[in-house]
C-alpha cells in the first residue's frame, strides 16, 4: 500500500509507485475544475494505479471519470483501487493509446489530466533501482527527450475537450519551459506551470483553444 491524498492506494510492479509530486496535479485538476459544471467530465491519461482518476472522482463525486492507460495489467491495479477506495459510480477504465482507447460515443471533457512517461530514455539507466528495477519501463521511458508522449497529448487534446476545457500535466524537472512552449504553440490560453513541494515546476495546464 501506498498513501496517496490521505487514501491507501494497492500498487505493485505493474504500476508506479504514486508520489507526492503528483498530488500537485490533483489539487491543480480540482483547482480548474472551481466554476464548471458540478456534472462535469474528466479523462485521466496513463492512469497507473488509478491514483489520480480515483482521488478526482472521490474528492468530487459527481464526476463522471474516464481513465485510459496502455497496460491492461495496470488497468486491473486501477479498477480493483477503485472498487476498494469506494469510486465505481461513473467511473470507466479503458485499455488502449491515450484518446484512441476510448470507446464511443466520445463526448467533450471539462478536464484531461495525465502523468504520463517523461523520463528520457537515456536518463533511465541512472535511476534509484527501487525506480529502475520494480516500476516498470513503460510508465518511464518518454523517449530521446522525454517528451514523446506529452507532444501527442498536447497535439490530440483540443479535439477532445469542451470550450474553455483545460488539459494539466505532470511533468519532469526542468521541462516545464519547453512543455508550456508546446501548449502555447497549439493555440491554448491561460498557460501556467506549477511548482511541487520541493520547488520544481512540476504541473503544466492551459485552456483548450477554439475550435
Amino acid at each position: 500500500m501506498r498513501e496517496f491524498y490521505g487514501r491507501p492506494f494497492r500498487v505493485d510492479r505493474r504500476v508506479l509507485v504514486p508520489r507526492p509530486d503528483t498530488e500537485i496535479l490533483v489539487e491543480h485538476a480540482l483547482e480548474l475544475l472551481r466554476g464548471r459544471d458540478l456534472g462535469g467530465r474528466v479523462l485521466d491519461l496513463c492512469t497507473g494505479s488509478g491514483c489520480v482518476a480515483v482521488t478526482l472522482k472521490l474528492e468530487r463525486p459527481t464526476l463522471t471519470v474516464d481513465a485510459t492507460d496502455l497496460s491492461s495489467e495496470a488497468l486491473t491495479v486501477a479498477r480493483d483501487n477503485a472498487q476498494r477506495l469506494g469510486a465505481v459510480w461513473n467511473v470507466r477504465f479503458s485499455a488502449g493509446d491515450l484518446f484512441a482507447a476510448l470507446p464511443p460515443p466520445r463526448r467533450p471533457y471539462d478536464l484531461v489530466t495525465a502523468n504520463p512517461p517523461y523520463i528520457a530514455t537515456g536518463e533511465i539507466p541512472g535511476l534509484q533501482p527501487d525506480i529502475r528495477d520494480h516500476e516498470p519501463h513503460l510508465a518511464l521511458d518518454g523517449g530521446a527527450d522525454g517528451l514523446d508522449l506529452v507532444r501527442r497529448i498536447v497535439d490530440e487534446a483540443p479535439r477532445h475537450l469542451t470550450e474553455g476545457g483545460a488539459l494539466a500535466m505532470e511533468i519532469g524537472a526542468g521541462q516545464a519551459e519547453a512543455v508550456a512552449a508546446l501548449l502555447v504553440a497549439r493555440g491554448f490560453t491561460d498557460v501556467r506551470r506549477i511548482r511541487d513541494y520541493g520547488g520544481h515546476e512540476r504541473v503544466v495546464s492551459g485552456r483548450a483553444p477554439r475550435p
